[in-house]
C-alpha cells in the first residue's frame, strides 16, 4: 500500500521555495500605487486595505489581474530546485506537488493582502504553526471545503475587519478556536494525496502533465481554485461591518461532517444523481429514462448545474437555467456553474 502523504509536510516543503513568500508592503505598494492616493496606500499598508477608503470594486479588479498574472507564471513554470538542501529533505513528496502548492501559497497571500490581511509569514525562515494553520485554511477554501470557508469567515472578522471584531489576542494561533478544524482539514486533504492516486492525477485536484514535465501546472486546475478564494474574500469585503457581523454570526463553527466534504466530491454526487435520475432533454421533455420518449435522444452523461453567482438564486431545473436570473437580472454563464 502506498504511504499516505502528510499535507502539512507538503506545505512545509512548498513554503521553502524561494519564490513563495510575498513581501506585503512591497506587493501593496507595487499594485495599489496606480489605483489610489498615497494617503490611501499608506493606510492600506498600516491598517489594511478595507480601512483605507479604497473602493472594493478596485480591489476586485486587482485580484482578478493578479490571478491572471499568477496563472501565466504557473502554466509556464518549470521545476524550481530551490529548497535549501534540495527536495531530499522531503524525499517522499513529488516535486510537482511541492511546486504546485508553492504557487497556491503565493496566490493565497496576494489575495489575502488585497482583501485586508496582515502579514501571513513571520520573519523566521521556518514555517511556524500559526502561519501553517492559516495557509491550510486558505487552501481548504480553494479546494472547496465548507469547513474552511466557515473558519476563514471567522478569521476574516479577526483580521481584515478588526474594527468590528476585537477578538485578536496575544496568544499562539495554534491555540485559537480554529486549530482543531485546521488539523482535520489537513488530515482530509492529506488522505487524497497518496503516491498512487497522485500518479493518476490526484483525481481532479492536482493533475500533472506527465512525470517529465515538472512545471506543467494547468490553467484548468489553478485558476478555478484561486477564484474560489477570491470570491469568498470579495463577498465578505463587500459587506458593511453590520452586514458582516450578521453574516459571521450565521457561520456557526459547530461543524458537521459534511462540512469537510469538498466541492469536487459533492460534484461527483450531483453528477451521479443527474445521470441516474431526472434530466431534461433539449426538446423540453423531462425524463428519468436513458432515452427521451419524445424525440429519442439519449441522456447526457453529467450535466452542468447552475446557481446565480450574484444572489444565489437556483432554477427549478438546475441543468437548464433561464437566460437571466429573475431575482437580480444577472445573465447565466459559465461563472454560474456550481
Amino acid at each position: 500500500m502506498a504511504q499516505q502523504l502528510s499535507f502539512t509536510s507538503v506545505i512545509e516543503g512548498a513554503a521553502k521555495l524561494p519564490f513563495v513568500r510575498i513581501d506585503r508592503t512591497e506587493f501593496l505598494t507595487k499594485n495599489l500605487s496606480k489605483l489610489c492616493t498615497q494617503l490611501q496606500l499608506q493606510k492600506a499598508i498600516t491598517v489594511g486595505t478595507l480601512h483605507a477608503d479604497i473602493p472594493i470594486e478596485k480591489l476586485d479588479r486587482l485580484a482578478k489581474d493578479v490571478i491572471n498574472a499568477e496563472t501565466i507564471k504557473v502554466t509556464a513554470a518549470s521545476t524550481v530546485a530551490g529548497i535549501p538542501g534540495g527536495f531530499a529533505i522531503a524525499a517522499t513528496i513529488p516535486a510537482d506537488l511541492v511546486q504546485f502548492y508553492g504557487h497556491v501559497i503565493r496566490i493565497a497571500q496576494e489575495l489575502a493582502y488585497i482583501y485586508g490581511w496582515d502579514d501571513i509569514f513571520t520573519e523566521s525562515s521556518d514555517l511556524d504553526a500559526g502561519t501553517e494553520s492559516q495557509l491550510v485554511l486558505f487552501i481548504g477554501v480553494m479546494s472547496g471545503v465548507e469547513a474552511a470557508k466557515k473558519a476563514i469567515t471567522k478569521l476574516f472578522g479577526e483580521t481584515a475587519m478588526k474594527s468590528i471584531s476585537k477578538k485578536i489576542a496575544a496568544q499562539a494561533l495554534t491555540k485559537t478556536w480554529y486549530y482543531p478544524i485546521v488539523k482535520k482539514i489537513a488530515a482530509m486533504l492529506g488522505q487524497r494525496m497518496t503516491k498512487d492516486i497522485f500518479a493518476k492525477g490526484v483525481g481532479k485536484a492536482v493533475p500533472i502533465l506527465g512525470g517529465a514535465v515538472s512545471g506543467g501546472l494547468t490553467l484548468a486546475t489553478f485558476k478555478p481554485m484561486t477564484h474560489k478564494l477570491q470570491k469568498h474574500l470579495s463577498e465578505m469585503a463587500h459587506m458593511s461591518p453590520e452586514e458582516f457581523a450578521k453574516y459571521e454570526a450565521a457561520k456557526t463553527i459547530a461543524l458537521d461532517e459534511e462540512d469537510f466534504v469538498t466541492d469536487a466530491e459533492l460534484e461527483e454526487v450531483v453528477v451521479e444523481k443527474t445521470v441516474t435520475n431526472d434530466w431534461t432533454c433539449s426538446c423540453g421533455a423531462a425524463n428519468k429514462t436513458k432515452f427521451c420518449p419524445e424525440c429519442g435522444k439519449s441522456k447526457p452523461a453529467g450535466l452542468p448545474q447552475y446557481k446565480c453567482d450574484k444572489c444565489g438564486w437556483e432554477p427549478e431545473d438546475k441543468t437548464h437555467p433561464t437566460k437571466f436570473c429573475p431575482e437580480c437580472g444577472d445573465p447565466f454563464d459559465d461563472g454560474d456553474i456550481t
